[in-house]
Parts: structure tokens; sequence; C-alpha cells
């Protein structure tokens, strides 16, 4: 583990050498200056790491990006977009989320679980301390051997697990659970071991009585915690397991956070906001965003910052959605009864109704605070926009509106008026707009300007500025009351249950602390300025309790009760009486205490109810916004300056009274460079990323008025907004978008950081062949990969490359490449029209009919949204997108429509092919008798620019003779090579799907391996093209789908999709360019009346075979056992144009 951390601390400090050299060069940087920089910056590199050092010598930045196998950035963004990547490959744990055992891909059974605890409990009596050192308080302090921690070491709690678990007591402890448990022994098993047992003798209760929010007997969901900041929880876990007797006071720290690492990694995330208060729904959004992370990435997220999880939360949300809806299930379970609107019996039953029910409550309340998000900002209208409006329509857009070039004709008085007289004519020059927005069409007015007489030539001057203006005034003021209105709930909604409680069942009182001026003698009183919080007394059988709702700071907090009593001193002429305040909104009664409620009082849904609406309507009358003098005089106001005038104040008061969104802690210690978002959350709840304030407004269109408050709009909304949508808001999301997409390809790049190129080779080199198979796991039978050692069968974990856990039972080897028949437990998941199907693999007529998008007609609708075409492209689907994916158009509101214009082009395609669309064959060439497979594929590569290669995927000769003959592509002039199973990810880069593994169980082609092979292509200047689709072909968000269309006795669907997305993909390729490819032989050529990829593009297919006679490999064209075009492939028949047999 030494090594790993010190890999991890090589790369944290690439990432900020990297930053650091982005901000030192500039956005300018050009190529060379950037390569120079990395050639002369020498790199601190980590003794104990795996980078080869030569003592006494230094390494480079740029020796040591290139040793981890990534690209050497050429600019500004590729420098900050490698650092992103490396140092969110950097904070991915070595040990996980710390379950050791327990989190393994198969974990320990119960019953294993139970002989693990009595083991490790028997093992620390076995082995105690010495008399001079004491007992123990716990596993944790046993391991420590009872040595205090530094105040350092006690801030670091995963610090010291490390330390914990490199102490020869912790190595014996694992060692002593794998041998008793009769487990594999690999670099990290004995780690493993340890950790599940710490783990289970903190926390015993959780083998016989599991539960979701439990640890160690202390409840995470407890009511205490509600309202709370979720920072809070651990402090308290901690203090549980100390009082508990499990550890010792300064210990406990690391008990509370190794188990919290492996059950609610959300709760250890660092500088969470205080208003991310436990159950609310910021809380939700926090949650389902660690979860989704934490899923792909075990143990990274207690190592993040709140900002950089909500950063990256849509993208991981798409990665997995049965994952993102597998954590959106479970934060509203506790959501529900948070909020009230689950019962606790409801929350421990949670059936579809259920989840259905709080999801539509979330939901519905979500949409609420997103249309308040929006109305409490609502955009003030501008007499001058209205104007000019007005003025263009009349008169069109080609005039000097805003040039004073008019006057008044006659200024003369009709008789003596005071010098000020609001209603003598105006004097001097004037603008066509100046004379709009005052009203000042009743004087005869005069230009010498032609463009001004030719405009206004038999047009009056008549505008209804005014009239307009107010209309929206009054609109405006309304919504922003609406959504203040709104704000209020959602703050009395996060408040902790007894004061929630205090507010919905006491008898309420409500009082303001205005300013007022006394008058002269000090006899009279006017108002002087408004204190925009309002109290509230809340009397009920436990007393009274004062509450202060501040829409500033958006909260409502408890005060003393002396401030409605405390006596201010007068200052001058000013004086600060408490008033009583009686709301007109609604009748005294709705204020008056609930006498009826049980005791103690149920969980109000404080959002949504009566008393808590009353509460807000109240607090909105207080304010008076239509009463303010600046509202007031901005509806009155007549002349220009003073509309002006007013109109700033407007601005500047609604700012004032609007909570601006709170920072966010961001990211910290040079590791992330904050380039052009910032994060902030608003009242709501919301997490907000922005670009620079002056960004927004140019995106946003901006007016001299509006211009600040439309800044404070422009932001997209980050993770989960409503349930079952991911719904970004609207502004700058494509800027911020289109940055996470560009960042995601490095961090695609140093995935394998610390991982050796290809871990499968590595541990069938290490342990033997990985098969896929059945077998017995906790008297149930499992589907997974499986490696053979030393005459057991072990379990294999595919992300860490090695085996795990007890010899396995009852093991049987599958087809990897014959996915087995539909699992008939997945029609759980089909409508309930479906569950009257009953599968039978080897029946077609009796297999539910496979769900096809209309060919023409309306797009359907999804469940729970709406669904949404505007991302597809004008043209065809396949062609416009080029083999780039988008994970969007796949999301539940997009993938129908997606895949009925797929569905429907696909068809379209086939018709132009049955009515004489095929493109022309070439001429086969002369193949004399038996060649040698070079010479048929130069003579192939002669007739045509294409040549299709079959694979049979059992077997590894397609594989070596393309290996074999790069030379001879490379002379022929091949760019390209197209492959099957294979698709690029979001970041364009390869990724195998299937094509690398036999079809006998999964088990990896060797020499070449699948990387080998691409090596060698890429090596020779050959690219490497997916012809795969991970959604419209390979079906990855639907896999019974696609085991089902692609079955041997059903497998048209397949050949349909696959043959027309891969013509159309090689189609694409410039004329007279050459090009290769390999796929399964059905898909060669034509095949149960499905036209073949050779026939489809022009090129020549040639069958690859192993030869099961002695001899050298030899090339041929046969004319004997070639398959009916009709019928599906016999495993007799010999497809091909032509023919290679391959001697492995």
């Amino acid at each position: 583990m030494a090594q790993t951390l010190a890999d991890k601390q090589n790369l944290r400090s690439l990432g900020q050498k990297l930053n650091d050299m982005a901000q030192r060069l500039g956005v300018n940087a050009t190529p060379q200056e950037i390569l120079a920089a990395l050639k002369s910056t020498p790199m601190d590199v980590q003794t104990a790491s795996s980078y080869p050092v030569a003592p006494g010598h230094a390494t480079t930045m740029e020796a040591f990006i290139t040793s981890i196998g990534v690209a050497v950035p050429n600019s500004h963004f590729a420098l900050t977009a490698l650092a992103d990547a490396v140092l969110s490959r950097a904070i991915e744990h070595p040990l996980g989320n710390l379950g050791g055992a327990l989190s393994w891909p198969l974990p320990l059974s119960i019953a294993e679980q139970r002989t693990l605890l009595s083991a490790a409990t028997q093992y620390v009596t076995l082995h105690p301390n010495p008399p001079s050192m004491g007992a123990s308080l716990g596993p944790l302090d046993y391991l420590n051997s009872n040595q205090p921690l530094s105040g350092e070491a006690a801030r670091d709690p995963a610090k010291v697990l490390e330390t914990l678990l490199s102490t020869p007591r912790a190595e014996a402890l694992g060692q002593a659970m794998q041998t008793q448990l009769n487990g594999i022994a690999t670099d990290t098993s004995v780690n493993d071991y340890t950790l599940a047992a710490l783990n289970l003798m903190l926390d015993p209760q959780s083998i016989s009585t599991p539960h979701r929010n439990t640890v160690a007997g202390f409840d995470l969901a407890q009511s205490e915690h509600w309202g709370k900041p979720a920072s809070a929880i651990f402090p308290t876990l901690s203090k549980h397991l100390s009082e508990q007797g499990h550890a010792t006071a300064e210990m406990a720290n690391v008990g509370a956070y190794l188990m919290l690492a492996r059950k609610a990694p959300e709760l250890l995330i660092k500088d969470i906001p205080s208003n991310v208060t436990y159950g609310s729904p910021a809380w939700v959004n926090l949650s389902i965003a660690a979860a989704t992370i934490e899923a792909q990435t075990p143990g990274k997220v207690p190592n993040m910052s709140f900002a950089q999880v909500m950063n990256a939360a849509e993208d991981a949300s798409l990665q997995d959605p049965a994952m993102t809806q597998q954590a959106q299930r479970a934060a509203l379970r506790v959501w529900g009864v948070v909020s009230g609107a689950l019962s606790q019996q409801e929350a421990d039953r949670y059936s579809p109704d259920d989840v259905e029910k709080v999801r539509s409550a979330f939901n519905q309340q979500a949409n609420e605070r997103l249309e308040a998000s929006s109305q409490i900002q609502a955009e003030m209208p501008s007499r001058k926009d209205i104007a000019l409006a007005a003025l263009k329509q009349r008169f069109g857009s080609d005039v000097p509106f805003e040039e004073k070039l008019l006057s008044v004709k006659n200024t003369k008085q009709p008789h003596i008026q005071p010098l000020y007289d609001p209603n003598r004519a105006p004097a001097g020059f004037h603008s066509l707009l100046d004379i709009a927005m005052s009203g000042l069409h009743q004087y005869e007015w005069e230009s010498t300007d032609p463009r001004i007489l030719r405009a206004t030539q038999g047009e009056s001057l008549q505008f209804d500025v005014n009239s307009t203006f107010n209309d929206q005034f009054t609109q405006a003021i309304d919504s922003r009351k609406k959504g203040i209105a709104t704000a209020v709930k959602h703050m009395i909604a996060q408040l902790p249950l007894a004061d929630r409680q205090n507010l919905e069942h006491g008898e309420l009182e409500f009082y303001q602390h205005n300013t007022y001026k006394l008058g002269l003698g000090f006899t009279g009183r006017t108002l002087h300025s408004k204190n925009d919080n309002l109290l509230v007394k809340a009397k009920g059988p436990s007393g009274e309790t004062v509450y202060k709702i501040d829409l500033k700071q958006g909260r409502v907090t408890q005060v003393p009760t002396t401030v409605l009593t405390d006596q201010h001193e007068r200052n001058a002429s000013l004086v600060y009486p408490i008033e009583r305040f009686t709301p007109t909104t609604s009748p005294e009664a709705d204020f008056a205490q609930d006498k009826t409620v049980s005791s103690p009082p149920p969980t109000p849904s404080s959002y949504t109810s009566a008393r808590t609406q009353s509460i807000a309507d109240a607090f909105v009358e207080h304010l008076d916004i239509a009463g303010k003098d600046v509202v007031r005089q901005a509806k009155g106001a007549t002349s220009y300056d003073q509309q002006m005038d007013t109109e700033w104040k407007l601005v500047g008061f609604l700012l004032d009274l609007i909570p601006l969104r709170s920072a966010i802690v961001n990211f910290q210690n040079g590791d992330y460079l904050d380039g052009a978002t910032d994060l902030g959350m608003d009242i709501f709840g919301f997490v907000t990323a922005g670009a620079g304030a002056a960004a927004k407004v140019t995106k946003a269109g901006t007016s001299a008025v509006s211009a600040a408050t439309k800044a404070l709009r422009v932001a997209k909304i980050l993770g989960t907004t409503v349930i079952g949508e991911l719904n970004p808001f609207s502004g700058i999301g494509d800027l911020v978008q289109g940055g996470a997409r560009l960042i995601g390809n490095g961090i695609e790049q140093v995935k394998r950081i610390g991982r050796h190129h290809n871990v499968l080779n590595v541990a069938s080199a290490e342990y033997g062949p990985i098969t896929q198979g059945t077998f017995k796991a906790a008297d149930q039978t499992v589907e997974g990969g499986t490696i053979l050692f030393d005459g057991q069968r072990y379990a294999y974990d595919p992300d860490k490359g090695k085996p795990y856990g007890a010899p396995i039972e009852a093991f049987n080897p599958l087809d990897g490449m014959m996915p087995p028949a539909p699992n008939i437990n997945a029609s759980r998941n089909l409508p309930a029209s479906a569950h009257n199907n009953r599968h039978n693999p080897l029946s077609s007529s009796n297999r539910p009919a496979r769900p096809q998008p209309p060919a023409n007609g309306p797009v359907q609708a999804v469940p729970n949204g709406i669904q949404k075409t505007d991302h597809l492209p004008q043209g065809e689907y396949v062609t416009s997108i080029k083999g780039a994916i988008s994970d969007a158009h796949f999301t539940p509101s997009r993938k129908a429509a997606t895949r009925q214009k797929f569905g429907q082009e696909m068809n379209d395609f086939y018709r132009r092919m049955a009515n004489g669309g095929l493109p022309a064959r070439p001429t086969l060439p002369v193949i004399p008798g038996q060649v040698t497979p070079k010479t048929l594929i130069e003579k192939a590569l002669d007739a045509s620019d294409g040549v299709v290669f079959g694979d049979i995927h059992k077997e590894m000769a397609s594989f070596q003779t393309l290996f074999d003959n790069v030379d001879t592509f490379k002379q022929k002039g091949v760019k390209k090579l197209y492959i099957e199973a294979t698709f690029y990810d979001a970041q364009m880069k390869v990724i195998d799907d299937g094509i690398g593994f036999l079809g006998n169980g999964k088990t990896p082609r060797l020499s070449p391996s699948f990387d080998e092979l691409v090596k060698k292509f890429n090596d020779e200047g050959i690219e490497i093209v997916p012809l795969d689709h991970p959604y419209l072909t390979r079906h990855k968000d639907e896999p019974e789908q696609f085991q089902a269309i692609n079955q041997a006795q059903q497998n048209e669907p397949r050949l349909r999709e696959f043959n027309y997305y891969a013509a159309q993909t090689i189609r694409q390729n410039p004329p007279g360019e050459k090009w290769i490819a390999l796929m399964g032989n059905a898909h060669m050529k034509t095949s149960q009346g499905v036209p073949g990829v050779a026939e489809l593009t022009g090129g020549i297919g040639v069958g690859v075979f192993t030869r099961t006679d002695p001899g050298v490999s030899v090339g041929m064209r046969k004319t004997k056992n070639l398959p009916d075009p009709a019928k599906a492939l016999d495993p007799h028949d010999a497809p091909g144009d032509l023919h290679i047999f391959h001697e492995v």
C-alpha cells in the first residue's frame, strides 16, 4: 500500500505543478513554450513510488507524464485538463471505501461475517496487550497499541487508518482472518480481511440486524439530525462510539470515519455548506451525486470537497442510469420521512406506490422552487426598452432615437406661471426617446434633421409607454411576491423538527421592528425605515419560542424571547419600537394553537401545509413591497431623469432585498483551477455554476437597468432538480457542459495510471485464465468472472484485476460471445402487459416482441416525463454524429426519440438498398487454387477499396491473420481498420466491448491481445474505428434487450442494426481511400435476408477460419459449402467471397 500511496502523491504533485504552469504561462502559451517548460521543470517523485528514479537523478514533468502513458499537453487547456484528471485520480483511495471484504463485488456472506467476527474477537483475546500496556478500548486502540494520537493525526482519520493497517498487529490479524476463511492471498487480501474485521467488531449488530441508516447502533437518520448541518453528524457518531466503549475519545473519530466511508460517505465530504441540512432537498442532491460517484470509484467521495462532488454530479449520474435511480430512491426515502411526505411505516415498507408517492411530492416541490428561483428575480421592466420598441415599430430602426434633435416649436407661456411649474413646456432639445418616455406628445415639436422629418412625417408622437410599463411592473412585483412566499415556505421546511412542530401547531403572533422619526417636540412620529425581518412568537405546551424570518440571509432562526420586550435606546429623533403585526391575508383563527394534536406531535409536511402558507403570506404582506417609496415612485415617475433615477433605485432595492447565492468553498491547495466556473448555493438550495459576471451579463443580453438582475439568473443548476429527468438550467449550460466533456477527455486518459495497461493479461499470467460462468454464492447462483489457481476456482474482481475470497462452488462456464437467454426475473421491470408472457429462449413465438418505435407518427412521452426532440440533428443520425457518443441523447426524456429516428432511418436505408440502391460490387480477383494469405489480401485490395474480414468469435484466426499482415495493409495504403464490438466512449476513446475475448467463456484473446492488435496497427499509422454504438446497437442501457436480439435463433434485429450502422459509418470514408473491417462472419455478407456490410459498402468479404488439417495458412476462393443468404449461418458454412484458412 505504501507504493500505491506514493503513486497517488506523485499524481497530486503533478496536478499542482500543471496548474501552476498553466497560470504562469497564461492562456495564450504556444505549444513550444509549454513543451519547453515541461522539459525544464523538475518533478518531485516519491522514493517509495513505482516510478523508477536512479539515486541522484532528477526527472522532469515531461518524462513523468510520458511514463504514465498519457499525451504530453501542448495547450493551456490541455494543461488544466490533465491537471484536473490526475488530481481526480489522486483522490481515489487505494483502500476503496474501507469496507475490505465487506465491499467485494460478492461480499462476505452472513455466515462468513459471523465466522470472521468470532475469529477476530478470539484472536484479540488470545493475543492480549502486555500487562504494562493495559487493556484496549476497542479494536482500533488494540491495533494502535494504546498509543496516543498526535494532534495532526487526530485531524486525519484516513491517515491514521493507513498507519494502523501497516502495523505488525494489523497484518497479523488480517493474515489470521484470511487463513481462517480460506481466502486466496493477493497483495491486498490481508488488508481486506483486517478492514472487514474492524467494521464488524465496531458494528456487530450489522450482521443480525442490518439497517440502511444505522451504524454501531447509531441512527444516522434520527430526527435530532433533521434540519441540522449534515457535517454535524460525524462528530455526533464519534461521541457515540466513545460513550459506548467502542474506542477512546480520540480514536472514535477514526472509527466513525471507517464506518461512514462504507455506509454513508456523503457525510464525510469536506466543506459542506451549513445550509445543506440533513434530509433537505440540497442534501438529496448531494447524496445522489455522492452515491453515483462512489459506485464508480469506491473511496473517492470522502476525499472530495462539496464543490468537487457537485461539479462531477451530472457526469456521474449519466455513467450508470440504474445506479443513479437506486441512489435517487434511497435519498428520496430519507427526504420523504424528514419532509413529512412519507410516514415511517411507508418508508420501512417502501413499495412501488410509496416510491412514486414520494417522487411525485419531491418533484412538485422542486418544480415550485425552480419556478420561484425565477420569480424571485423577475426582471423589472424598463421604460427605455418599452419606448425604443414602440419607436422602432412605428418609425423603423434607422432613426436616431436617442439623439437630442427636437425642440418645442413655441415655448412661450400663455400667462405668468411659477418658475418651476411642472406644466411648463420643455425647453431645449430632446430626443424622440425623451418624448415617448415622458409622454410629451401634446406639444408641437420641430426638427431640422432630415432623418427625423422623414420618419415622423404624418405620424403621431403619442405612445402608451407608461401604461405598458405599469402593467409589466405590477406583474413583475406580483411574481416577486410569489417567489418570496415560496422561499419562506422552503426556509421553514428546512428547520429542525421541534421548530417545525412549534410553527405548525402553536399559537402564532407576529412582530415588526421598524424605525420611526419623532416630530417636532417629539409629539408625533413618521416611519423612517422598515425592517424587512419579521418576528414570530410561537406558544404551545412547551412554552414560548421566538423566530426571526430573515429573507436576506435566507433562513429562519430562533432568537431570545427577550427580543420582544427589550427597550432600544432612542438615537436623537429615531426610535425603534417592537410592534405587533396582524396579517390581513389570513383569518386570525389560522394562527390559533392546535390543541387537538397528539403528543408527541406528528412530523408536519411543513412545505405544503396550510399553516406554512399562511406564515409565508404574512411575511409577504409585512414586506409591503408595493408600498415601498421607491416602488411607488417608479410607478408614478413621469420625467425622463426622474424615471431613470427611480429605476436605478428600484434595482438597488430589489437586489438588496433578495439574498444572493452564497459562495461555496471551491478547489483549494492548488489542486484545481477555478477557471470559468464558480459555485454558489441559492436560497432554494440549488447549487449553481456560473461564469464571470461579465460573461453572464453578456450572454443573457443586457439593458441599462436590468443587467444586474439578469446576472443573478444566468447559471446552471448542478445535480438533481427533479427525479426522473436531469434538468439543467438555462444560461451558460453549454459552456459548463462543454468544459466538463473536454476535461473528461483527460480523465479518461489517466484512468489506467497506477494500473497495468492490460489488467486481464496480468491476472491471467499471475493466477491463470479468466473464465466467465455461474457459481454458488451465499446459497444463490450468480454470474461473473473466475480464475482457476492452484486447483481452486475463485471469483474475480475486474476493477482490481485480481481474485478474491474463498474458493467458489458449482462453477459452470458460459459462452461469453453468445449471452444467455433473458432472465425471467427481468420481467419484474417490464410493463404489466408483459407479465403474461413466458420467456422461452428456444421459441420465438413465445418470446415477447421487441418493442419497436413507430415507423411514422408522434414520439411517445416517457413515463413521468416529457419526451424531447430538440437534440436530434437535421440529417441522418448515424452520419451526423460521426461515431461520437452523447449520453444526453439517451436520457429518459430523449432516448425514445433518438431510437425512433434511428429506426426510421434504418428502415428507409434498407428500402433504398432493396430498390436498387446497393453499390456496385467489385470484380472478384482470380485466385488460382491456393495462395498465401498475403497474396489473397493484396489481390482483394487491388480489386476493391474495402475488405471485410469475417471473424468466428471463438477462434484466434482472424486476429492473427490481421496481425501478421499489417505490413501488407500499410503497403496497400490502408488507412482505417473498422472493428465490431467496439465503440467510442464520450471522450472518443475506443472501448472493447467483447471483440477482445474469445467466445468460449470470455477468455481474453492472446497472441495477439486486443490491445496488442490495436497498438500494432496504430504504430503503422492505421486508425482503429469502432463499428458499434453503446446504445443503438449494443443497448447498454437495456442489456436484456441486447441478449434477446443477439440470440442465434433470433438475431435478425442485431443484423439489421449493426449492418446499417456499420455500413453508414464505413461509407463516410473518403472515396479511393483503402480500408479493412473485422466483424462476425454473419455480418459480412447477406444472412437471414439482411444485406451484409461487404455488399452495403461495395467491398469484398473474406471469411477467416482456423485450418483444422495439417498445413500452412492459405488463401483461396471456395465454391462449396457457401451459405444460403436467406437463412442463418450453419456451422459447416463457409461465408465470404474469398477465404483464408489460418494455421493457429
